[in-house]
């Protein structure tokens, strides 16, 4: 029986036009639905990863993925940053790739500690996935609504062993969804149970992340200059140059 692929994102003010006048008029037409959560209490513009607003779309971000597992059980589910511009179909490759993974990454090349990017991410709707999600993920997701102050005011105090992340070798509270998702994979209990693998490097970041691949499925604007009119014209040109490339 073949799965639909669901598609989910998230989207706060800053980021509507990027949304609105790039990612989805790239967005291929395959998908079973497309589920977009607006953030409207929280903002955030481009590129200011650990402060609170940020930390606070995180949250509701993970929040909304661990209710779209749910929504389309059975199914499968695409994870997609709005800095992202589509080349082609990729449906069935990433259904391919969940037949034998619970979830699929793009490759993080900024943080050797930190390897897999959930701007590009595939999950299987099942039991499996939703458990890890309620057990791991959104307990570790709680810190990131904790704010400087409130750290302030618990230091030296016991909190939980959830709200830290032990990934770069030291103790460190969480500056962002992708730490809370990589912790509880590589340093959860139930981490290891999840069978996850890297997608092709076609999903690519390569001005950041290394050579440009020959046939390129997407691209994420990642580590790309602050602002959103730095990020809307970084997305633009980096489309059109592998358009080009393409014909």
């Amino acid at each position: 029986m073949n799965k639909e692929l669901h598609l989910c994102a998230v989207v706060s003010d800053s980021y509507l036009q990027i949304y609105e006048k790039i990612f989805n008029r790239t967005l291929p037409k395959e998908f079973g639905s497309v589920n977009i959560l607006h953030v409207r209490d929280h903002d955030s513009h481009p590129g200011l990863v650990g402060e609170h607003n940020f930390k606070c779309i995180n949250y509701k971000k993970l929040e909304f993925v661990s209710e779209q597992l749910m929504a389309h059980e059975g199914d499968n589910l695409l994870v997609l940053d709005v800095d992202i511009v589509c080349f082609q179909n990729f449906k069935n490759e990433i259904n391919t790739l969940l037949k034998d993974n619970d979830m699929v990454f793009q490759h993080n090349p900024h943080y050797k500690h930190v390897p897999y990017c959930i701007g590009v991410w595939g999950l299987q709707c099942n039991r499996k996935n939703m458990m890890f999600f309620g057990k791991e993920v959104m307990p570790r997701a709680e810190a990131l609504l904790i704010t400087q102050e409130q750290w302030d005011q618990l230091y030296g105090k016991e909190v939980s062993s959830a709200w830290y992340h032990h990934l770069g070798g030291e103790q460190k509270i969480y500056d962002g969804d992708q730490c809370v998702i990589n912790a509880a994979l590589l340093e959860g209990d139930m981490g290891k149970d999840i069978k996850v693998s890297i997608l092709p490097d076609t999903y690519t970041q390569y001005p950041n992340g290394g050579k440009e691949p020959e046939n390129c499925v997407l691209y994420h604007g990642s580590g790309t200059e602050p602002g959103a009119i730095e990020k809307a014209k970084h997305l633009v040109n980096v489309y059109e140059a592998i358009k080009k490339k393409l014909k």
